[in-house]
Formats: structure tokens, sequence, C-alpha cells
């Protein structure tokens, strides 16, 4: 448990560092700047640099990543339309992306190796990739199409992926992972060196997104209960159903795999998700309360969920 809190701490300063710095007039409203920078700059480079050079995932039986994807998937689906039918239509894909796509690479990468050692290494790397594609690349084609209103997929897709940083990054990521192609170290330096500034600058980003995200909460701008309720099923319901399909679908004697899924859906809202629904939706400040919320849960459900699948 208490390499959990380990894992969870440092995430916590860098948003309440930038809960700070909103007090300072300067800086007020400079969420949406880092946000752009994020999405544009700094969340391809980290997107092209992990999936390009992503493990070999030889020996995993494939019914990992079909539970990674359809679980996560279905999931995702349920809440969007259950925020569809209570009348929440305009939120439902930032509810959604907030109950289903988790941090799973900066905080659930530790927490994963500080439970199961080197040996969740390759599952754990793989599956995240996984986890990525399916939101990195389905939320915006989502977005797309929703805006598109009387289009259809094809036309969405055409629409989403030639435009969207994040997608084409995915894209060439896994040109050069199938492939085996490495850039030049000239290159392929600057771009690591911007995968680096994600995880500090998105989370300050957050912490400068929490003051009107709490003050909305409080002034009923956004609904506590919405937040609530999303935070427990991405802390608690998606992390039980990620591990009965494990169970039922995954041959795992040593329970290795089952484990490392469990622990990537407990984990809490990832950072993406504030980006996406910022830059997609206008409703970073929703997703903010929630990865706030998901994230003080966390230090809880995941500490729980570890000690269970350990």
């Amino acid at each position: 448990m208490l390499d959990v809190l380990l894992a969870i701490i440092p995430l916590y300063i860098l948003i309440s560092l930038g809960l700070v710095a909103s007090r300072i007039p300067g800086l007020k409203g400079a969420d949406a700047s880092l946000n752009t920078f994020v999405f544009w700059f700094a969340l391809p480079a980290f997107l092209f640099d992990s999936v390009a050079t992503a493990p070999s995932g030889a020996g995993l039986p494939p019914s990992m990543f079909i539970v990674t994807f359809v679980a996560t998937l279905l999931f995702f689906c349920v809440v969007y339309l259950g925020a569809v039918l209570l009348g929440l239509k305009r939120l439902a894909g930032p509810l959604a992306a907030a109950a289903g796509y988790g941090n799973v690479a900066y905080l659930g990468f530790p927490v994963i190796l500080s439970v199961f050692g080197q040996q969740a290494a390759l599952p754990m790397a793989l599956a995240a990739m996984t986890h990525n594609i399916l939101f990195l690349v389905g939320y915006p084609v989502l977005a797309s199409f929703r805006q598109g209103g009387e289009g259809n997929i094809g036309r969405a897709l055409l629409k989403a992926v030639p435009y969207n940083p994040t997608i084409v990054s995915v894209l060439l990521g896994l040109v050069f992972y199938a492939t085996g192609w490495s850039l030049p170290g000239l290159i392929m330096t600057p771009i690591s060196m911007m995968a680096q500034a994600v995880i500090p600058v998105a989370l300050f980003a957050v912490g400068l997104a929490l003051p009107p995200a709490i003050k909305a909460l409080m002034n009923g701008g956004s609904s506590i209960l919405a937040v609530l309720v999303v935070s427990v099923l991405k802390s608690v319901a998606l992390p039980l159903l990620t591990w009965g399909a494990a169970v039922l679908f995954i041959p795992d004697p040593t329970g290795v795999l089952t484990g490392t899924l469990v622990l990537m859906a407990a984990m809490p809202t990832g950072v993406n998700a504030f980006t996406m629904a910022q830059e997609f939706d206008g409703e970073g400040r929703l997703v903010a309360a929630v990865i706030a919320v998901s994230t003080v849960l966390t230090l809880v459900t995941a500490s729980v969920f570890g000690v269970l699948v350990a």
C-alpha cells in the first residue's frame, strides 16, 4: 500500500502546484494555452515515442488485448448512453472519457511494477498502448462524428484522422513499431525530450483548471453528483468489470496478466481525458474535477485492488 501512495503523491503535488499558481494574476486562463501545447506538441511526441519503441508482444495471448479493448469500450459506451438518457448529452463524451480513460502510464506503470515487478513490464506496455489507441483515436472520431451531425463514420474518420496530432502520432508510431524502423538520434532525442514534458505540464494545467471547476461545482454549473458517480465508476466498477473479463477469457496461471489489467483499470482518470475534453468539447473543467476526485479515491481503491490481485 505504501508503494501505491508513493506513486500517487507526486502527481498530487504537481496538481497542487498548478492550483496554487492559479492565484497568480498572470497565469489565470493559462490552462488553455498549456493544454494546446500538450495536445499539439508534447502529447504527440509522447505517443510516438511510446508506441514506436514498445517491446515485442510475442508470447502474450491475444485475448489479453481483446479484454483490454472490449471491456473498456463497453464501459465507455454504457456511461455515454447513460449520460444521454439522463439528459446530459452535451457532457456524455467528456463523462464517458473520464470514466474509461485511465492514468495507465504516469501512475499505472510505477504502481504495477511495484506490485508485480519487471515480469509485468511487457504486458503492461502493450496493454497501455491498446488502451491509448482506443481513446486517443476513438474519442476524436466520436467528437468529429457528433459535431458533423448528419455525417457518417467514414466521413468522421476522414475529417478526424489527417488533422489530429494524437491520431497521426499513434499511426506513425505503429508504422515504426511494425517495421522496426528507428529515427536517428538527432531527431529522436528532441522528440523524447518533448515527450517528457507531458506529465508535468498536463498535471500543472489540471491544477490551473481546478478553481473554476470547483467554483462551477459549488454554483451548480457542473453536477457534483455526476463527478462523484463517474469517479466511483472509474475507480471501482471498471476494474471489477476488467477482472471478471480477464478471469473468464485470459489463460493466466501466474496471475500477472490479470493483475496488470485490473490495476491499469483501477487507475484514476488520466490527464489526457482532460486534454481531449477541453480540445474537442470545451469541458475540461468538469473532467479536471473528476481527475481530482478519482485520484483521491485511488489512494484507497488501487491499494485494495493491489492487495487482492497480488
